[in-house]
């Protein structure tokens, strides 16, 4: 029982770091933006659409109105957006990246240099344990979302 506790924290604590990681090297190149939070996220969405109105972008997102504005306004100070009337419809805002917001995550992290230390059989073998790990993540969550379906969607 032990080796179970021992075994979780590890892979806790490796998560944990992990993200640390990640979130220090997003805040080395671009100033703490990451593509799957926040302002971030707004940034990542706009680079598929190009422009949208606000409200839409909203709703794609599910942010609230005000939420969006408050991110959207960081945005356009820092000038990776910018907002505009529509031509047709001049109560809705439309909204486009800059140059500086289309260069937006055009790197992500290299986690090689996590694994320098290790040979290449040991790259394997961790290979091999994470790919039975996420396997039954899988099978627990697919066994979660069949007892509660409204939950699914996190």
């Amino acid at each position: 029982m032990e080796g179970k506790k021992t075994l979780t924290k590890s892979l806790l604590e490796t998560y944990h770091l992990l993200h640390r990681y990640h979130m220090m090297w997003y805040g080395r190149n671009f100033g703490g933006l990451d593509p799957w939070q926040g302002q971030g996220r707004i940034l990542t969405a706009l680079r598929r659409m190009h422009n949208i109105s606000q409200k839409e972008l909203g709703f794609i997102l599910g942010i609230r109105p005000q939420s969006l504005g408050e991110l959207l306004q960081k945005l356009e100070a820092n000038e990776y957006i910018r907002r505009y009337q529509a031509k047709d419809d001049k109560r809705a805002l439309i909204v486009e990246l800059t140059e500086k917001g289309e260069s937006f995550q055009l790197q992500k992290p290299e986690y090689d240099e996590l694994f320098i230390g290790l040979s290449i059989n040991e790259k394997k073998d961790l290979q091999a344990s994470l790919e039975k790990i996420s396997g039954q993540l899988k099978i627990l969550i697919d066994e979660e979302v069949e007892k509660r379906p409204i939950d699914a969607l996190y």
